[in-house]
C-alpha cells in the first residue's frame, strides 16, 4: 500500500501517530511534513504524490471541512477512482462533522476514540492485535532500535529535546510532600540538555 494522507494541519495530533504506525506496518506513507523539503513546490509535490499513490486517507474533521486544500486533494483522488479505478479512498473520521455526500457511501475508519493501533490495523488489513504486535516487534528488531523503559515516562529511544541517545538518559525518582501526603515523582532526565519528564504517583 502506498498511502497519501490528506489532512488539515490542525489535525496533526491525529495524523502523525497514525502515519508512524502505518509506516511501522510496512505501509509506504506520503505525509507532507515528511516529503516536502524547504524550497519545494507544495502544489507540485502534492500533485505528483496524488498521481502515484494507490490509497488516499482523508482525515475528516471540522478543520478539514473548512480547508480548500483537503477539498481539492480528496476530489482529485475521487476523480482518479472514478476514471481509472486506480486509487482507494478511506475516510478517517476524527469528529462528528458529516462526510461530504460523495464520501458518505465509502466505508470509513473512526478515530474519534484516538485508538491509533486499532485504526492502523483496520487500514492495513490486519485482523488481530496479536498480528499487529508481531509486526511491530519485527519492525523494532529489524531497525536495531533499543528503547529504554523509564517508569513515569515509558519507552524512549533518545532525548525528545536534543536527540541524545538513550544512554544519555537517567531515571529520576523523587518524593514530594503535599498537604500531609507523600507522592513520588518518577521520570527521566537527559544528562546532556537537562530535559526531563515524568509523572507523580
Amino acid at each position: 500500500m502506498h498511502a497519501f494522507l490528506s489532512h488539515n494541519h490542525r489535525d496533526k495530533p491525529f495524523v502523525n501517530p497514525l502515519a508512524s504506525r502505518l509506516r511501522m506496518l510496512g505501509v509506504e506513507v506520503w505525509l507532507d511534513s515528511w516529503e516536502i523539503a524547504p524550497g519545494d513546490s507544495i502544489p507540485g509535490k502534492v500533485n505528483e504524490a496524488l498521481g502515484l499513490v494507490d490509497t488516499a486517507l482523508v482525515f475528516w474533521s471540522s478543520n478539514a471541512a473548512d480547508s480548500r486544500w483537503v477539498d481539492t486533494e480528496w476530489q482529485t483522488a475521487l476523480t482518479r477512482r472514478v476514471s481509472e479505478d486506480s486509487v482507494r479512498i478511506i475516510p478517517i473520521v476524527l469528529d462528528a462533522t458529516p462526510l461530504p455526500p460523495l464520501l458518505g457511501p465509502i466505508r470509513y475508519v473512526s478515530l474519534t476514540d484516538r485508538d491509533f493501533d486499532r485504526a492502523a490495523r483496520e487500514i492495513a488489513g490486519i485482523q488481530s492485535p496479536a498480528e499487529y504486535n508481531r509486526r511491530a516487534q519485527e519492525f523494532f528488531t529489524a531497525s536495531g532500535i533499543e528503547p529504554r523503559w523509564f517508569r513515569g515516562v515509558g519507552a524512549l529511544v533518545g532525548c525528545p529535546q536534543c536527540g541524545a541517545p538513550s544512554s544519555e538518559l537517567e531515571p529520576v525518582e523523587a518524593d514530594h510532600i503535599m498537604e500531609h501526603a507523600i507522592t513520588t515523582f518518577f521520570g527521566a532526565r537527559c544528562v546532556h540538555c537537562d530535559w526531563s519528564d515524568g509523572t507523580e504517583m
